[in-house]
């Protein structure tokens, strides 16, 4: 195949579908659904699986603003749940973070904050202030005032189901329990005059046991770790989350959010190794144009670090966006460009992405090294006389 049909070949852009299949839903429902985001910790040395790194939290949220998604906060998810608000928006998206570790206050607030993203972060008070690397009350309260929304994530952070405390009977069991729930409940109220009415299981710990104590305690909604998406009609006290760690790579950080594969063709400039630094226009054209819904389909280039404008032909199936500067404006070595869009059949988002890299500057040739000149020593000149011993 010449290189000119193979420029011209069909390029199909996979997702790696390395996360486990998605639960099964009726077809007849086609009312939105959340996904909400489970994080715990930003850049931090030394960290629990749980961790990820700041350029990849980033990553993610560069994503959700620039590819069409709605970030909403909790409060409205469990309204919509519960049947007292109406609707969510299309491509809705929650984010919580756990725990109470330092970086929710030096690394994921100022970005969420700059996005203008709300978000709940779940705090077990027995953590707060014992490390460097836990949060301290006074930045808890910053937050809080700030409009972040502070829910518990019980007192310790320990298995809350009866069977993971066999030593205990009965009413030991309940009073712990209690205690557990009620108290952070308390406390965080106390420091944050917010009021706290969802709870996030500690390790995803829950039966249908537990679910009364939880209701006992005050709480209106509990989330877990098992993954799904939330509807209208879902159980308040078994949200699902998507729990992210440092395993999961962008193609399954996608898929988990629902994106779906799309074929693009035509590619310009080609997913090649290296492109030309001056290029400011970046096209590609989708076969099956006519399956997707106009309206939905979009175009980002996520290294640009906001949108940029972008045309969509509904005729032809061409989209393409110009930027203005030329790419090698941008700060990055390499840029990942997504082209997404809902198919009119399934209302399922479907999406394709490349990534297009920049050459390597030229590497500066070393300098030869000099050595010093040799430096010739002369003995001094000694005097027949001078050397003999005074009398």
């Amino acid at each position: 195949m010449t290189a000119r049909r193979a420029l011209s070949a069909t390029i199909v852009l996979l997702l790696a579908y390395t996360a486990p299949a998605a639960p099964k839903r009726d077809k007849t429902d086609d009312r939105p659904a959340a996904t909400v985001l489970c994080y715990h910790i930003v850049e931090a040395p030394s960290a629990p699986r749980m961790h990820i790194t700041r350029n990849v939290f980033r990553q993610h949220l560069r994503y959700l603003e620039m590819t069409g998604y709605n970030v909403i906060p909790l409060r409205h998810l469990y309204e919509y749940v519960t049947g007292t608000r109406a609707s969510i928006p299309q491509n809705a998206v929650v984010i919580t973070i756990d725990d109470g570790w330092r970086s929710t206050y030096t690394e994921a607030f100022p970005e969420l904050q700059k996005r203008k993203f709300p978000f709940t972060i779940f705090i077990y008070p027995k953590i707060i202030g014992q490390t460097h690397n836990a949060l301290t009350w006074s930045q808890i309260r910053e937050m809080a005032d700030a409009g972040v929304d502070v829910q518990s994530h019980t007192l310790s952070h320990g298995y809350l189901t009866k069977r993971k405390h066999p030593a205990m009977d009965e009413a030991a069991y309940e009073k712990w329990a209690q205690n557990e729930l009620a108290e952070s409940k308390r406390l965080l109220e106390k420091e944050t005059g917010t009021k706290v009415d969802f709870l996030a299981y500690p390790y995803g710990d829950y039966d249908t046991s537990l679910l009364k104590l939880v209701t006992n305690a005050g709480y209106k909604a509990a989330l877990t770790c098992d993954y799904g998406r939330v509807r209208q009609g879902s159980d308040p006290l078994r949200m699902r989350r998507v729990a992210i760690d440092d395993r999961m790579d962008f193609a399954t950080f996608r898929f988990y959010l629902g994106a779906r594969q799309l074929q693009v063709a035509d590619v310009t400039p080609t997913p090649a190794q290296v492109i030309d630094p001056g290029v400011t226009v970046i096209s590609a054209k989708i076969p099956n144009f006519k399956s997707l819904d106009p309206k939905s389909v979009g175009m980002a280039l996520l290294s640009a670090g906001a949108p940029q404008p972008y045309e969509y032909d509904s005729r032809s199936g061409f989209i393409s966006l110009v930027l203005h500067d030329g790419i090698s404006s941008l700060n990055a070595k390499s840029h990942r460009a997504v082209v997404w869009g809902v198919d009119s059949k399934t209302g399922k988002r479907v999406e394709a992405t490349w990534v297009l890299r920049l050459p390597e500057p030229p590497k500066q040739p070393t300098p030869p090294t000099v050595m010093p000149a040799a430096t010739t020593v002369v003995a001094p000149t000694v005097s027949a006389h001078s050397g003999g011993s005074q009398r």
